[in-house]
């Protein structure tokens, strides 16, 4: 094979699926169709001579062949990002495409608006919302900001620390009609309790729940908070949760210590500190969701 014969885009697709181990995830992750993702790995096997994925029922998994093309791949896509990050970085336009990731209570309860009036002034720049947990890789451009809760943010990223938040139990007030109020740790064992599945355990609230709390009181798990918040708002039990996930239809029943507290940070790649548009979205993110973090009525320590 001579490499004039390659079609090089055809390698984003190649990248895509190894790193998602299947074609329905690829297809999400680059937006685009299954069928445009199924064609373009044919397109690129057909161009190598070999087959690189392995098809089985559970998803695509490199051949040993495949395992050593993504090697070189790998460096090639990470040269292009580089390229990328510094092009952008020159680019004192303000306009173009920013991606921003955002778990999904920020993302649904306040990024949309934010967006619309960010547009509103910025017609130009155009936002794609990334909604979710996974850690998406800021140096691949998977996305451009990061809005995430944690302790410890990445070395290797630009972080701005906006603020604290505690965690709280939460619950219907008709629940509370029905199961009374519990007034501390001490009474939760014996109240009906929303918990997580295996995906939030991580965090110390959900932790402490399955090491205290008896397995024939947790009534229903969930694998987001959002999942959990709307549990409790049905009135199915008692749910530990982030501050931010407050709302008219909880009552807040105290502090919930075990949790600890949730660190709200927006995340930046070094190499892009000085885009243009990026910087003007960052200093309007950071302001608006500051002050509305800090106006609900819950207890919040600002950075």
């Amino acid at each position: 094979m001579e490499l004039t014969d390659l079609n090089w885009s055809d390698l984003k697709y190649f990248l895509a699926v190894a790193r998602c181990g299947s074609l329905a995830r690829a297809a999400d992750r680059l937006q685009v169709t299954h069928s445009t993702v199924f064609r373009r790995i044919n397109s690129l096997e057909s161009a190598v001579g070999v087959k690189l994925f392995a098809r089985l029922p559970e998803g695509y998994r490199l051949t040993d062949t495949g395992v050593e093309v993504l090697a070189y791949v790998e460096r090639v896509s990470d040269r292009i990002d580089e390229l990328q990050r510094l092009l952008d970085n020159r680019n004192d336009n303000l306009s173009g495409v920013i991606n921003v990731t955002a778990p999904h209570n920020l993302a649904y309860r306040f990024l949309p608006d934010y967006i619309r009036d960010f547009q509103a002034e910025y017609p130009d720049i155009h936002i794609n919302l990334l909604v979710g947990n996974d850690d998406l890789n800021l140096s691949r451009r998977e996305a451009d900001l990061a809005i995430r809760a944690t302790p410890a943010p990445p070395d290797y990223l630009v972080g701005h620390k906006l603020l604290s938040l505690a965690w709280g139990a939460y619950a219907a007030p008709g629940y509370l009609e029905l199961c009374g109020r519990p007034e501390g740790l001490a009474d939760l064992a014996g109240h009906r309790i929303i918990s997580s599945r295996l995906d939030l355990f991580r965090l110390p609230a959900f932790d402490w729940v399955e090491r205290n709390i008896p397995p024939e009181r947790i009534v229903a798990r969930g694998s987001d908070l959002v999942t959990l918040s709307a549990l409790a708002v049905a009135g199915v039990g008692i749910a530990l949760l982030p501050d931010d996930q407050a709302k008219p239809e909880l009552e807040r029943l105290f502090t919930f210590e075990p949790g600890q507290c949730s660190d709200i940070w927006l995340l930046i790649h070094p190499d892009l500190r000085d885009n243009r548009r990026l910087q003007v979205f960052k200093s309007f993110l950071i302001e608006r969701l500051r002050a509305d973090l800090l106006a609900l009525p819950i207890p919040a320590t600002p950075a």
